[in-house]
């Protein structure tokens, strides 16, 4: 299917003007990405393209051709992007990866998005994230993540979904500076047993009644400043779960 659209007030640019809000998103469960790149990595997600001139048909089959002026009307980057696609929202898998992320309010959504990606490239293939974490479907999530979020099972959680990981056998492990707390440096992680890594918010660090739920807290050693962002530690930590378990 190939259309084209002249005008800036057609209903479906309006359309997909309002999916950049959260709720409207929500509400019809669809999300907006911009860029060839993620438009080819979204697959079966992946509804129709806009763009400037007709590209590929095996590769987008769906595509409304559009003035540039209309991409840069619904472009969130610096500069207008030359395709715009929209997808569904995608399946949440019940099969757990043997290492799960669980974000608690992370809130800054390149921090969330390059956690994304980061996950990916760890092998933390299921990643969970509380209510108040980054809305995964947000524009700075999504360019962040540079895909990594059609490779990824992600699901919304809680301290339940922490019990329910802890009764299936996975070992909650916190970042925090307190009693149990141990050096990261002095913690071995064993690739026969399943972890679930938690990440706190940016200025408060995990809540309360989730951090006392862990069976171990770890801390980066670090020297001349108190803290690591939150992607960075967490990179860190995945790198470490991921290569060096004995």
């Amino acid at each position: 299917m190939i259309e084209e659209i002249k005008s800036k007030d057609n209903p479906l640019i309006k359309y997909i003007y309002k999916l950049k809000n959260n709720s409207f998103s929500k509400e019809e469960k669809k999300f907006v990405i911009e860029s060839e790149h993620l438009c080819e990595m979204a697959g079966e997600y992946l509804l129709y393209v806009l763009v400037e001139k007709k590209v590929d048909e095996n590769k987008f089959p769906n595509q409304y051709i559009v003035s540039k002026q209309i991409l840069e009307k619904l472009s969130e980057g610096k500069s207008a992007a030359r395709m715009i696609g929209v997808c569904s929202y995608l399946k949440e898998n019940d099969e757990l990866s043997q290492n799960v992320l669980f974000l608690d309010d992370v809130q800054d959504p390149g921090n969330v998005g390059t956690l994304f990606r980061t996950a990916l490239g760890f092998n933390f293939l299921t990643v969970i994230s509380s209510s108040k974490t980054a809305f995964k479907y947000n524009f700075k999530v999504i360019q962040a993540s540079q895909g990594a979020i059609f490779k990824l099972n992600l699901r919304n959680g809680s301290l339940e979904t922490l019990k329910e990981l802890k009764k299936q056998g996975y070992k909650i492990i916190g970042t925090a500076l307190n009693k149990k707390t141990i050096s990261l440096n002095d913690f071995g992680f064993n690739k026969n047993d399943k972890y679930a890594i938690i990440l706190g918010n940016e200025g408060q660090g995990i809540s309360k009644d989730i951090l006392d739920y862990c069976d171990i807290t770890l801390k980066i050693d670090i020297n001349h400043i108190e803290s690591l962002n939150v992607a960075v530690a967490g990179a860190i930590i995945m790198n470490k779960a991921c290569n060096e378990g004995e």
